[in-house]
């Protein structure tokens, strides 16, 4: 588990000073360093504690649907490459104010990942999967919203994106990232639909996918 957060982390920074394009003047930006350790502590934590799968007994759908963190990172990366290269394409940042914004959506984001993560106990994994054992969770979180962890880490990239008041990289992450979370909920719940039948559907009636009472 340290192994695969100390890889996870490594990783991050190589990309990231990749992606700054500007090398060790990085830390003449404040934000930038603020940004850097936070996310890259987010980053480890998350890979020590996530498992990959279950075994190789369960069955395994969607694997396409993993997109939606290819695209969240790449546009981490972009929020990146905009701060260290002066905003290019839209030639300013984001107001003063998203700084703020993209804090706290950060620490909700992580919030809302870690609770959901423990609340799903044995049944949380990053693949869409099904075992002989599975059961419905219903409680804490998952009484009002049925993908809490994707709505963590839509709060979580989007706050880091927000904070580096990069506006390309927002604008990708709406577009395109956003989408690809609704692709990765629809897959799951087409398995769990064909799994639990109608005590899924009547759970779909009485909660909303990321949003109370919004969506």
């Amino acid at each position: 588990m340290l192994r695969r957060a100390f890889v996870a982390i490594v990783l991050f920074e190589i990309a990231f000073f990749a992606a700054a394009g500007t090398g060790l003047s990085v830390f003449r930006d404040l934000s930038a360093v603020v940004f850097n350790i936070g996310f890259a502590l987010w980053l480890g934590m998350e890979a020590a504690r996530v498992r990959l799968g279950h075994n190789n007994n369960a069955k395994t759908f969607g694997t396409f649907s993993r997109i939606f963190l290819i695209v969240s990172f790449a546009c981490v990366f972009v929020a990146v490459w905009e701060r260290g290269n002066g905003y290019p394409i839209f030639a300013e940042p984001l107001p003063a104010a998203s700084v703020y914004i993209g804090v706290g959506f950060f620490i909700v984001g992580i919030y809302l990942r870690h609770l959901s993560i423990k609340q799903l106990g044995k049944y949380f994994v990053t693949k869409v999967q099904i075992t002989d054992d599975h059961e419905l969770v219903t409680t804490g979180l998952y009484a009002r919203i049925r993908h809490p962890s994707y709505t963590g880490l839509i709060l979580g990239f989007l706050g880091a994106i927000l904070f580096l008041q990069a506006p390309l990289a927002v604008v990708i992450f709406l577009v395109l990232g956003v989408p690809a979370y609704i692709y990765r909920i629809k897959v799951e719940e087409q398995v769990l639909l064909r799994t639990f039948g109608r005590q899924y559907e009547s759970y779909m009636r009485r909660t909303c996918a990321l949003i109370p009472y919004i969506y």
